[in-house]
């Protein structure tokens, strides 16, 4: 299984990931019931984090290409395959010829990459010029929801945080004005009502789904225990403690901290035992915990399919 990935390429490493493996299953080289490695092996040869590949292998299980089992790994799944030959044959040169005449302008083959799937984000639907707004607070977090709700709808989400609300610019004010509809996680959905209300816009709240076997590690850490809980702000983090607690996980002795906040950051994680971080920032704590420190990383950017299916729900209707 041949995987390029480019560090510096303004393609994000879990974007790159996902569409090679998913150009391998496309394309046959991957069969149905290939086995694919685990994220560890894979992570391990490609020398990149872990949560990284757990991330393309999610989205690729999203997409219904892969199926991941515990304890039995993650195989390709039957499908039928969007692009048959001779029509995938025919569309690999015309891919081919796009490079070259790309190369033929100075552009390299990674930042084709990089130009091509962001415009083919935007043409996803061109039959209409509306599309999702995703509003959460801190611009990361609004950023992966919004693609993660892209990629799981078809539909063009466009992420913009609180403050874009509070203080619109008129690419924000037309982004609103074109809107199917405005979502945001059930942490700012009365917010966003207030902020919006002049508008008459319709706002969807969704939920966030925590992973079962991240909940049972936290679950499992005895009462009062001190904890730090760090994401990229200490808003964000914040509403990781209640998304704890909503799952039935109190009685922590939390310490709250966003990464933007370096001195707060190691006055946090200072004496404590455990440690549960974003799977955002994840990259950036681990390097400043002690030996004796465990780390726990918490993706807790997996919306609920409910909510999923209500917001596709309004927006093929609308």
């Amino acid at each position: 299984m041949q995987i390029r990935i480019q560090p510096n390429s303004p393609l994000p490493v879990h974007v790159q990931l996902k569409e090679q493996i998913k150009f391998l299953i496309l394309n046959g080289e991957l069969a149905p019931a290939a086995r694919l490695p685990t994220a560890r092996q894979l992570a391990g040869f490609l020398r990149i984090n872990r949560n990284t590949v757990l991330r393309a292998y999610q989205a690729l299980v999203q997409e219904g290409l892969i199926e991941c089992k515990q304890g039995r790994g993650c195989v390709v799944v039957e499908f039928l395959a969007p692009v048959a030959p001779p029509a995938s044959t025919a569309l690999l040169k015309i891919i081919d010829r796009a490079i070259e005449e790309a190369g033929e302008l100075g552009v390299r083959p990674d930042d084709f990459a990089t130009f091509a799937y962001a415009r083919a984000m935007q043409r996803m639907d061109v039959r209409v010029r509306r599309h999702v707004v995703f509003v959460e607070c801190e611009p990361r977090i609004a950023a992966a929801l919004a693609q993660a709700i892209q990629e799981k709808l078809a539909v063009k989400a466009i992420p913009v945080t609180l403050q874009d609300l509070q203080q619109p610019t008129a690419e924000v004010e037309e982004y609103l004005r074109e809107a199917h509809v405005v979502a945001t996680t059930f942490f700012h959905i009365q917010e966003v009502r207030q902020q919006l209300a002049r508008t008459k816009k319709e706002v969807v709240g969704l939920g966030v789904r925590l992973p079962l076997d991240q909940l049972v590690q936290i679950s499992n850490i005895p009462a009062s225990t001190p904890v730090a809980m760090i994401c990229a702000t200490y808003e964000s983090a914040l509403n990781m403690k209640h998304s704890l607690e909503n799952a039935g996980i109190k009685g922590l002795d939390a310490r709250i901290c966003g990464v933007d906040d370096p001195k707060k950051l190691a006055e946090s994680l200072r004496g404590v035992s455990m440690v549960i971080a974003s799977d955002l920032v994840a990259q950036k704590v681990e390097p400043l915990l002690e030996p004796n420190q465990k780390l726990i990383v918490l993706n807790y950017l997996t919306l609920d399919e409910g909510g999923l299916n209500m917001l596709r729900s309004i927006v093929e209707g609308s």
